[in-house]
């Protein structure tokens, strides 16, 4: 089984400023447990950890004493205190890096567009499922009698799309937002 969905870019400023070090600027060594930025320094931390939300994470820190005297310290902070730590960053477990690397190399490439184009049409039988056909809602207990409930709701949605196609009644069309909607017509 493969997930294909939209990978979220990265948030950090140093990813939009074109002179910062992002997260992929750094070599991550995960076998000697250690992360060497762009001028060649290495983490002196490494240690796994958990987030607010119970994912593995891996927080790494690089130390003061190399940090603070850095002639590219301001393309990796903005801190202005010069007695700060050194520049932090956390890390996925290697497994999920690597995944999220390769999904992003190859989120551009013709295939994978095709590709999340057949889900977004998926997602669009599922959003009207839901909304029109109440399908989160199962009035049955028992598997047997829940297959048959989604068996015959799916028929229901395929009669009505089969309805709006032969009657030419035209698709909704995307919700437009409160912002959108005061750009004047032209």
């Amino acid at each position: 089984m493969r997930l294909v969905a939209p990978i979220h870019a990265s948030t950090s400023w140093q990813t939009k400023d074109d002179g910062g070090f992002s997260q992929a600027d750094f070599t991550i060594d995960g076998e000697n447990r250690q992360v060497t930025c762009p001028n060649g320094a290495t983490s002196s931390r490494w240690a796994e950890d958990r987030s607010q939300e119970g994912a593995a994470m891996i927080r790494t820190q690089f130390p003061t004493a190399v940090c603070r005297p850095c002639k590219a310290r301001d393309q990796c902070t903005r801190s202005n205190n010069k007695s700060d730590m050194g520049r932090r960053i956390t890390l996925r477990p290697q497994a999920e890096y690597e995944a999220i690397q390769q999904a992003r190399a190859q989120e551009d490439t013709q295939n994978r567009k095709e590709q999340y184009a057949h889900r977004a049409g998926v997602e669009g039988t599922i959003s009207q499922g839901v909304r029109c056909f109440g399908l989160r809602r199962c009035g049955y207990h028992g598997l047997a009698e829940a297959r048959l409930q989604h068996q015959l709701t799916a028929t229901a949605m395929n009669f009505h799309r089969l309805d709006a196609w032969c009657t030419d009644t035209p698709r909704a069309r995307t919700r437009t937002s409160h912002l959108a909607a005061l750009r004047p017509a032209g």
